[in-house]
């Protein structure tokens, strides 16, 4: 019979199961990091790979924006905030629906509709499942498109 092959590990445990003679390591995450294992597990290093391209749709009333990130967009089973913007250090998640996402809003300077800002999911793998394809953008420009093959069609 052949010798058993070991596949082990996930996102948390890789740096272990990675050094482990005759045992593939399931890294999972580590392929697109997120804002949750990168807060959780700083002392990996890993850089996100997968950032999402958001853009204001309204102001409401004053200090709350929602945003186009609704639950057909990033993973809604997190608690708040569940996505982390690179942009936008005085805002507090509020509210999330299937197109939207509410977001409070303390800052001096206001955006404006349309304005596009980056989010890095808190959870990565329910939101990439969500597309076929994902955009590859080096320095600003589309540089490639990837298949999805994880997804199940």
């Amino acid at each position: 019979l052949p010798k058993p092959k070991i596949v082990a590990g996930g996102s948390p445990t890789f740096p272990f199961h990675c050094k482990r003679k005759d045992v593939d390591a399931s890294p999972g995450t580590t392929l697109l990091w997120d804002a949750g294992y990168g807060n959780q597990f700083p002392e990996m290093k890993f850089l996100p790979a997968a950032v999402l391209l958001t853009r204001i749709l309204s102001k409401p009333t004053t200090g709350i924006l929602c945003f186009d990130l609704g639950h057909k967009s990033v993973a809604p089973e997190m608690p708040f905030p569940r996505i982390a913007f690179l942009d936008l250090e005085h805002s507090r998640q509020i509210s999330q629906s299937e197109e939207h996402l509410v977001v409070e809003y303390d800052d001096l300077t206001i955006p404006e509709v349309g304005d596009e800002h980056y989010a890095i999911p808190k959870h990565i793998c329910p939101t990439v499942a969500k597309y076929d394809t994902m955009v590859v953008v080096r320095e600003g420009e589309i540089i490639d498109h990837w298949n999805v093959v994880a997804r199940t069609p």
